[in-house]
């Protein structure tokens, strides 16, 4: 049973990197047209927006929470200033990890 299970495992994996890695190499030898690269530069961002904004905002089961005991929201602001002056993903996320440790220490 166990064996199976493995296996079966091992095939959705191998499944799921051949539905990621053929259309990126399909779509690398094709030149596409230069309003479709625009427009695929925007899906990054709106990929991590998607993720970063609900957490943002959400704590202790509310929805949206504007307040100061919202350490994540807090925490952005800084990390997002920095991420808008250096583009240094390095700084960016150094910021966002000592900021939330010193506001979870203060809180």
């Amino acid at each position: 049973m166990a064996s199976n299970v493995m296996i079966f495992i091992i095939i959705l994996g191998l499944v799921n990197f051949l539905l990621r890695f053929l259309p990126a190499q399909i779509l690398n030898k094709i030149a596409l047209p230069e309003v479709v690269e625009e427009w695929l530069s925007f899906i990054p961002v709106a990929t991590m927006s998607a993720i970063v904004i609900p957490v943002l905002l959400k704590t202790n089961n509310s929805l949206i929470s504007f307040s100061w005991h919202n350490l994540n929201l807090l925490s952005a602001v800084p990390t997002v200033i920095v991420a808008a002056k250096t583009r240094n993903l390095g700084y960016t996320l150094a910021t966002g990890m000592v900021t939330m440790a010193v506001l979870q220490n203060l809180v």
